[in-house]
């Protein structure tokens, strides 16, 4: 997997980034089930609260599901 890296946050440009997880219930859910899913991590600004970017924690545990919607 491809680490993306940010710099700088693209709306205010401060370089005082950080990482969070949602928690709760939010993650991504693996099929219709919904039994098996993932955290989501989001890199946010600290100067301005923008969420700058969002991944899955697991992309591997959707590989085999790709493509399929119901």
């Amino acid at each position: 997997m491809t680490k993306i890296v940010y710099e700088e946050c693209p709306y205010c440009k401060s370089k005082d980034l950080s990482y969070g997880y949602q928690v709760g219930d939010a993650c991504l859910k693996l099929g219709v089930s919904g039994v098996f899913g993932s955290n989501i991590i989001h890199t946010i600004c600290m100067e301005c609260g923008s969420i700058i970017h969002s991944r899955v924690e697991k992309p591997e545990m959707f590989r085999n599901n790709a493509g399929e919607q119901k």
